[in-house]
């Protein structure tokens, strides 16, 4: 927010700490609900300090502007109600309260010259370029912020006080190193595995489904099958690529685009080039006496001692020449020619041509549709703000999506989908604006005029409107069948897998060696080394080395395979723990920071108990725009 910006540089690692602990505190051990004895503008309340309603309004749009910022698209209140976030910034304010309260009982207090110091001190007050405090910048970042003084210097003495509290519990805080050799054993220890993979193949062919196990399964499994309620949308969708398709560009204006950017359609010419620079004019000239009597542009060169490295420029294009004169004799002259004198930017220069490489460019005829469909769309950008303000104007004048379309010579789409975005058959529909569009027509009903959606990165602007509502219903098997089919088989197929993959592990389990179980199985026998808890390696997922190490060494067990139906039976062969302690500062760091976090909790759950907590649910409800239950 605002004042965490302001602190930027003034605050330890204890109020990072203090961050996570205002929504853990509230996690573990949740608030009452009880709303007797408040003040009518109260949203809450811990002891004797309350919370007004206003203020935590104003925190509460503050998060969610941010949040939006950081999503970069705007989040609705539903949205931001669906996340928890009216609960969390509430936690916030009352954990802040309860310290208030504690270090009021305990009579903590910061000087107002502490502050003023810390204030002067602070680098982020400070002009840039300025090595000193400056107080009309101070007061100037202030003001951008809505602040006076008086209120970032309570706020700061506030903040302060719950820190000597905060830094008192969680400075110090040692970990155990039994707690430490545990985790390095958890975290470093590998397992060796034997396995056979038993895939859908291995389990053997099934046979065809009959009609009366699919009506079966089909009977015990309706729901997964029932017909999701669609939504008939109209959408008119205001885009560069929709109006562009209205927009004629002239042979004459395509033209003059390819001649103005030419060099995007292949190889501009390029030449070999020379020059020597003269300090004065009447040299220059001599020097052009002097080849036109026969010497070389290289004798001139050398006769005033230059070296290649002096003269040449390399192979160029026109546009590589930084002195427009100089690019200018250079592609005017035929190959091997010497220039006259040029008067260019360094002074006189004689300029000689070495070897000369055509340019290549594709033909107008051959880019032409492209230039055409570019100069489309740039018009297209820039009337489309205009276009915007003439479909407002027709929908406030009441008329309808259609309709507006129709006068302004749009096309409004019709789009069936459910609440996913897929359509009657299941296949996926690209529907302009995408889930803000369908969230929203699942929202609506039909005939109620809905929000426009803007697209973004200038992308466009979408209207639409709920056309018609197809209930949810349940599927008939005649039309569920091929669905039916498909799931009836993957299930039967996971059977047997399993089934295959037990048998298997039972045989194992009675004393047959697995090698002998894969060979007389026909599968292959292979060895996963060095597997790690939480990483996947090969075909075991993250979540089958789980099952690995919950198997003794020399034990049996099966884990889902990747891909699935696969099942894997493994014996654990080798079990290797870490001999020596590696770097445990890491370790220790995070485990400290936990510990910490630990005693805050508790910490601030032991106040909020002895104090009492109360909140006006009412209350709350009404400042984060929700109808409170009766």
């Amino acid at each position: 927010m605002v004042l965490q910006t302001l602190r930027k540089g003034a605050s330890g690692w204890i109020a990072k700490i203090f961050l996570v602990v205002l929504t853990l505190s509230f996690v573990v051990w949740g608030i009452a609900d009880v709303f007797r004895g408040m003040g009518a503008s109260s949203v809450a309340s811990v002891g004797g300090t309350e919370i007004s309603a206003q203020v935590f309004r104003q925190q509460y749009l503050d998060q969610l502007q941010r949040i939006s910022r950081q999503a970069g698209r705007a989040i609705t209140p539903e949205q931001a109600r669906a996340f928890g976030l009216d609960r969390q910034v509430l936690n916030q304010m009352i954990a802040d309260a309860t310290l208030d309260a504690e270090a009021a009982r305990l009579s903590l207090a910061v000087s107002d010259a502490q502050i003023a110091r810390e204030i002067a001190e602070n680098p982020n007050f400070r002009a840039p370029g300025a090595k000193a405090f400056d107080p009309s910048y101070f007061q100037q970042i202030l003001r951008s912020n809505g602040l006076t003084e008086q209120r970032f210097v309570a706020s700061e003495k506030q903040r302060q006080v719950r820190d000597q509290l905060l830094q008192a519990l969680g400075a110090g805080v040692s970990v155990p190193q039994v707690l430490l050799e545990a985790v390095n054993r958890f975290e470093g220890e590998t397992r060796t595995a034997s396995y056979i993979r038993v895939t859908p193949a291995a389990a053997g062919t099934l046979p065809a489904p009959t009609e009366e196990a699919l009506r079966a399964y089909f009977d015990a499994h309706k729901l997964a099958f029932r017909a999701p309620e669609y939504r008939k949308i109209s959408v008119l969708a205001l885009t560069p690529a929709t109006l562009s398709a209205g927009i004629t560009v002239t042979d004459a204006d395509a033209k003059a685009d390819y001649d103005r950017t030419i060099a995007r359609f292949g190889k501009p010419e390029t030449r070999e080039v020379q020059q020597i620079v003269f300090t004065s004019a009447a040299d220059a000239a001599a020097a052009e006496e002097k080849i036109k009597a026969g010497a070389t542009f290289a004798d001139i060169a050398t006769a005033r001692g230059l070296t290649p490295k002096d003269t040449d420029l390399g192979l160029v294009a026109k546009s590589a020449i930084l002195d427009p004169k100089i690019a200018e004799a250079a592609f005017s002259l035929a190959d091997g020619a010497v220039s006259g004198p040029v008067e260019g930017r360094f002074g006189t220069a004689l300029v000689h041509v070495t070897k000369i490489v055509p340019g290549s460019y594709q033909p107008f005829e051959l880019v032409k549709p492209q230039i055409v469909s570019e100069l489309q769309l740039d018009k297209a950008k820039r009337i489309i703000l205009d276009m915007h303000d003439k479909v407002e104007d027709e929908r406030a004048s009441g008329a309808t999506l259609q309709e507006a379309a129709q006068k302004l010579g749009l096309k409004v789409q019709s789009f069936d989908v459910d609440r996913s975005g897929h359509d009657t058959a299941g296949a996926s529909v690209d529907v302009p604006g995408g889930a803000d569009v369908i969230s929203g027509a699942f929202a609506a009903q039909p005939g109620v005029e809905t929000d426009t959606v803007q697209l973004p990165q200038g992308g466009g602007f979408v209207w639409y409107e709920t056309a018609a509502i197809t209930p949810a219903r349940d599927r008939t098997f005649e039309e569920a069948k091929d669905a039916v089919t498909a799931r009836y088989t993957e299930a039967e197929t996971e059977k047997a897998v399993e089934a295959k993959a037990k048998e298997l592990m039972d045989k194992a389990k009675a004393g047959t060696p697995l090698a002998q179980v894969s060979a007389e199985a026909d599968i292959p026998l292979q060895i996963a080394e060095g597997l790690h808890r939480g990483r996947a390696e090969g075909p075991f997922s993250a979540e089958s080395v789980t099952s690995v190490f919950d198997v003794k060494e020399g034990g049996f067990g099966i884990a889902l395979g990747a891909p699935e139906p696969d099942r894997i039976v493994f014996q654990v062969t080798k079990v290797e723990v870490p001999q020596q302690m590696p770097d445990t500062s890491r370790v220790s760091q995070e485990l400290s920071r936990q510990l910490e976090n630990d005693v805050l909790v508790q910490y601030l759950a032991a106040i909020q108990k002895e104090l009492g907590v109360k909140i006006n649910e009412r209350l709350f409800a009404q400042a984060v725009g929700t109808n409170p239950a009766n």
